[in-house]
């Protein structure tokens, strides 16, 4: 179980939607006053003023299924279906936290001052579970060569 890479990607994958979810996702001005935008919600000039806690809740499901997915290394055709709906899982972040960025504030009186790491974090993660992917499939292939060879 540990001893194979993608234990080591799917370790890895885990780590950056937890920093995801807890990292800064971006900061903004929106009418001279700075916007920060988190997993937990979305602070004007340093005070909460909308909730964004479905975007933490999109981050740790995605990090605890990848955790989950390593444990199930005797099913690997399971562990690839998981990672597959962990990738979409992933994506729904970013679609989510358009949504909200669209829905709380006017695109054209916001403007941009910088990126954080939490936006950063789940294309990592979503780079690291393709190749967690592509080694539990070469796994499920070699297997399966093995099995007809003792036929």
């Amino acid at each position: 179980m540990l001893q194979r890479i993608q234990t080591l990607f799917l370790l890895l994958a885990a780590a950056a939607m937890l920093t995801a979810s807890v990292t800064p996702l971006a900061l903004f001005n929106y009418n001279g006053d700075e916007v920060m935008f988190e997993a937990m919600g979305i602070y004007l000039n340093g005070t909460l003023s909308d909730s964004t806690w479905g975007l933490f809740v999109i981050g740790v499901i995605s990090s605890l299924l990848a955790l989950v997915t390593i444990f199930l290394y005797n099913k690997r055709m399971l562990q690839i279906r998981l990672s597959i709906f962990n990738v979409v899982v992933m994506v729904g972040f970013y679609l989510f936290f358009i949504f909200i960025l669209y829905q709380v504030y006017p695109v054209e009186n916001l403007e941009f001052q910088r990126v954080g790491v939490g936006v950063i974090m789940p294309v990592i993660a979503i780079i690291l579970i393709v190749l967690a992917i592509r080694k539990i499939g070469a796994d499920e292939a070699l297997v399966r060569s093995l099995n007809r060879l003792r036929r």
